[in-house]
């Protein structure tokens, strides 16, 4: 069996060979991938990957694209953001000589095991079927395009009452995607052999990467949230499943600026005593603008709001900081000062030795704090930063309201 080709974040690849449909396949399934062709060459190449961290395979070709940090700190700020109060390390042995997928496998198994303790979820989902009583309400237009003047059968919809509902298929489809990846140890094939068999009889789902569907949120579904949220995730990296580039193909990526995005904002969250209304997700519930003719939408990684208010804004980075600010991120983060009329805003680096010092905006009176959560620090020294960095966001919100509220 072919080798896998494996790649880390930003560090080109010693020359690899390449078919033009593993090329053209690892292109459409990996964002921010570069490939330069060798010249002199027709078919071999250099790789550069981006931000993107996970699997790909493309026929009989395994890309890992690993992070720099290593896979054990991408786990913890996984399963951290998706649920802080029951987070806990997962045993060593897990992430030793896994690839992203193999480590994903036992925090997956364990968030849907938590979620079907008490049974598979049940819902009401609409339901098209032709039968000879009536049921539900009779679908007039249908039935007179079908059966013109006979009273049997009846076209009808109705409510089915099933475990065939969206939060069941997410979870079942999320299965499937984690299987399809040539998973190299036999104790995660097995728990996901396990846990499929728990959906018997659920549909999967054909879902668009980029808007992978999300259930309604009660006190029914709750349960659910923490597998679903990684469910999510999982088939949001899937990639372009099926065939890619004439070869069989199948992914599980994710984006280290997301993860990092997402980590710091539940991580400050869980640490201020705030909910998602108060402290929500980039572009979630509050349009913010740069200009009079709201024309040019601003959304900040982290904001908080306390009546209708914002009273603090932030940016998550996931970069090293050198000493020195980049001077787009300076000019990002003004122009969300200036937008919401804060005096003060906070940049978060992911790595640095020392961070720069607070940036004091001549004429407008704004100041920009940066700081560094170094993610590659064992998880408890992680956490206990982000608790100490609370401490100055804290400040930052009560230090003087903001008159902007939304659609200002």
């Amino acid at each position: 069996m072919r080798p896998p080709l494996v790649l880390t974040e930003y560090i080109p690849s010693d020359p690899v060979a390449l078919s033009v449909a593993e090329r053209d396949a690892l292109r459409g399934l990996v964002p921010g991938l570069t490939i330069e062709p060798i010249p002199g060459s027709t078919d071999t190449y250099t790789l550069t990957g981006g931000s993107s961290v996970g699997v790909v395979r493309v026929g009989e070709l395994t890309v890992e694209l690993r992070p720099k940090i290593g896979i054990a700190p991408v786990l913890f700020l996984l399963s951290y953001a998706l649920d802080a109060k029951a987070w806990r390390e997962p045993p060593a042995e897990l992430v030793r000589d896994a690839n992203l997928a193999e480590a994903i496998v036992p925090l997956f198994v364990r968030a849907a095991q938590a979620a079907l303790r008490p049974g598979l979820l049940h819902g009401y989902r609409p339901q098209d079927d032709t039968l000879v009583t009536v049921r539900g309400r009779v679908r007039m237009a249908e039935q007179m395009r079908a059966r013109t003047g006979l009273p049997m059968p009846v076209e009808v919809r109705y409510d089915e009452f099933t475990p065939d509902i969206l939060e069941n298929r997410l979870l079942r489809t999320a299965v499937d995607v984690l299987g399809r990846l040539r998973l190299r140890h036999r104790a995660p094939r097995i728990a996901l052999a396990r846990l499929r068999q728990q959906f018997n009889g659920i549909g999967g789902l054909v879902v668009d990467r980029r808007d992978v569907p999300e259930p309604t949120w009660t006190r029914l579904n709750e349960r659910y949230r923490p597998a679903v949220a990684l469910a999510r995730l999982i088939l949001s990296g899937a990639g372009l499943e099926g065939r890619a580039g004439g070869q069989d193909a199948s992914a599980l990526v994710v984006d280290m600026n997301t993860v990092f995005e997402r980590f710091i904002r539940v991580a400050l969250r869980e640490a201020l005593q705030l909910d998602a209304k108060a402290f929500p997700a980039a572009g979630c519930g509050h349009r913010i603008h740069l200009d009079v003719g709201r024309s040019i939408p601003l959304e900040p990684d982290l904001s908080w709001w306390i009546a209708g208010r914002c009273v603090f804004a932030g940016d998550c980075k996931y970069k090293r900081t050198t000493g020195t600010v980049p001077n787009a991120d300076v000019y990002q983060m003004l122009a969300y000062l200036t937008a919401l009329r804060l005096p003060e805003g906070l940049l978060i680096y992911a790595a640095g030795e020392n961070a720069p010092p607070d940036l004091r905006i001549e004429h407008v009176d704004k100041r920009i704090h940066v700081r560094i959560i170094d993610v590659a620090q064992p998880p408890a020294v992680v956490i206990a930063n982000v608790r100490t960095l609370s401490a100055l966001v804290h400040g930052m919100a009560h230090s003087r309201p903001s008159s902007v509220s939304p659609g200002a």
